[in-house]
């Protein structure tokens, strides 16, 4: 359970037996202070693999919570939303939420190990295309920490390093027309800007 308080909104807003008794069974509940801040950091580095919102700099950024606006979240234990609420809700139907979490959390990793199974079989035979494509349906769910993800993103991750090989080859050979069509291959992945480079330093 996540809330992000409006400015200068009391605690008591989102309390009570009922909500406590809840916090010590079946949910761990997280205040994530006010700000008015939605800035990206002009430091922040972009990567096709999805991330924990939770953990980032600025939850409230992340997750897309509106400026002064009191907002709670039914999330899995990776930050994953399920549920947001601009009112509190009873214990009752928070319970029932949190009761529906596990369900859709498997359903989820159900659906991303379709995907990741197609990726895998595309990349043992050679289809780098068919196998990044899988990976991107994946990714897009923006879904994280589950098995079937955390399989996804090693996936990825081995494929960039395969590609990086095959820039270095090319950028050896001087071949600015290969590492172009690679380009092409490669966009919106991690290593789209270090063929770019290497095109230039061609």
């Amino acid at each position: 359970m996540i809330w992000f308080p409006a400015e200068n909104e009391a605690d008591a807003s989102f309390s009570g037996k009922e909500i406590a008794d809840l916090s010590k069974t079946s949910a761990l509940f997280l205040k994530v202070p006010y700000t008015a801040d939605r800035e990206k950091s002009p430091w922040a580095t972009e990567s096709a693999v999805p991330t924990s919102k939770l953990l980032s700099d600025n939850p409230a950024r992340e997750y897309g919570i509106k400026v002064g606006q009191s907002t709670i979240l039914v999330t899995d234990s990776w930050g994953n939303e399920h549920n947001r609420m601009t009112t509190a809700p009873n214990h009752k139907s928070l319970q029932s939420m949190v009761e529906k979490v596990k369900d859709k959390t498997e359903k989820d990793n159900t659906k991303l190990q379709k995907n990741y199974d197609k990726a895998k079989a595309a990349h043992e035979k050679g289809d780098r295309k068919g196998a990044l494509s899988a990976i991107t349906s994946n990714f897009k769910t923006g879904l994280v920490g589950l098995s079937a993800q955390e399989e996804t993103i090693r996936l990825y991750h081995t494929i960039m390093d395969e590609v990086r090989v095959q820039v270095k080859e090319l950028a050896e050979k001087k071949d600015v027309e290969g590492l172009k069509n690679l380009a092409k291959e490669m966009r919106k992945t991690d290593v789209e800007k270090e063929i770019n480079e290497a095109i230039k330093e061609g």
